[in-house]
Order: structure tokens, then C-alpha cells, then sequence
């Protein structure tokens, strides 16, 4: 439902309680971030992480978005 955050740590606030899910799918990918709340992923990537990384990281969360809603189902 929205983004906050300041410089490279950023919270993406869900419109349903998956984010612990969405954490589990992630890690399977090989991304690391976390749950605050179960409607919150934050997201404190390293410093020097490369635009591409970010972008292969933008380009999955769809997907891990749409498996953590569908295990929930």
C-alpha cells in the first residue's frame, strides 16, 4: 500500500499480514530482508550494493509477493 524510508532503507507496507512469508521467499531467493510487523518488509540493503542487484531485487518481489499471498490463501 506504500513505500517510507529514507536513503536505502525503506519499508514497503502490504495491504495483508504476509510479510513474514514474503521473508521466508526471499531468503529462498537469496535476498535478505525482514519483517518489523507482519504487514511490513524492511528493506536495509548494504551500502554497497549495485544497481543491479537492486534491480534483480525489484524485478523478484512481485513474484515473492505473489507466493507469500497465495500460501496464505
Amino acid at each position: 500500500t506504500g513505500v517510507r524510508g529514507r536513503g536505502l532503507l525503506q519499508a514497503v507496507i502490504l495491504a495483508k499480514p504476509i510479510a513474514p512469508a514474503v521473508v521466508d521467499a526471499a531468503l529462498a531467493a537469496g535476498f535478505v530482508i525482514n519483517a518489523p510487523r507482519p504487514d511490513v518488509l524492511r528493506l536495509a540493503p548494504p551500502l554497497i550494493i549495485s544497481a543491479a542487484e537492486l534491480d534483480s531485487f525489484i524485478s523478484v518481489l512481485p513474484a515473492l509477493l505473489d507466493k507469500a499471498a497465495e500460501e496464505a490463501s
